[in-house]
């Protein structure tokens, strides 16, 4: 398994990015745990909102040989910041970097994901629904920044008619669940 130390250099990197802009680019806090859970589920093409500078999205193609992933940026400082990254990390062919509002971007990607990672700022039920709908059955979401999700989200993730709930990191703050076979 790729240890998380090869993109240390761009958690480090978006803290002090961070500090000097005032933005919201927080590096998600338990990298090797989420190489570890993504590299036991072994998806093959996956989806992450809120690219940040990369740091996840490296964490998310390193953790097997043949996934792909399409991640998702708003902010174009931090586009540029990501794809260098990506590019210095040598997972520039794995990772696609897409600039635009995460709605209008979805509607551009195809429904057939193994695994979303949600890193945005605060997750709504209508998107946790929109993703729930690109997962491919048994496909898993992990949703971070639950503490700024606004109502109805943690109910939406623990409606078992949809999910199966499958772990959580960050003390609780970044939930697992797995999509359900109809």
């Amino acid at each position: 398994m790729v240890n998380e130390s090869n993109f240390r250099f761009i958690h480090d990197m978006t803290n002090e990015h961070r500090r000097k802009h005032y933005c919201h680019a927080h590096p998600f806090s338990e990298g090797q745990n989420l190489i570890k859970t993504v590299s036991q589920l072994n998806p093959k093409k996956i989806l992450e909102l809120g690219t940040a500078l990369g740091y996840t999205a490296c964490c998310l193609a390193s953790s097997g040989d043949d996934c792909h992933v399409d991640t998702i940026e708003g902010d174009s400082v931090h586009v540029d910041i990501a794809r260098e990254n990506i590019e210095k990390a040598g997972l520039a062919s794995r990772i696609k970097v897409h600039h635009g509002d995460f709605n209008k971007v979805l509607i551009t990607l195809s429904n057939d994901y193994d695994l979303v990672f949600f890193d945005g700022l605060a997750p709504k039920p209508s998107m946790l629904e929109k993703l729930h709908s690109m997962l491919n059955e048994g496909g898993t979401l992990i949703c971070a920044n639950l503490g700024f999700a606004e109502p109805g989200s943690d109910e939406f993730l623990d409606n078992e008619k949809y999910w199966e709930q499958a772990g959580k990191m960050e003390r609780g703050g970044t939930r697992i669940v797995t999509k359900k076979f109809r």
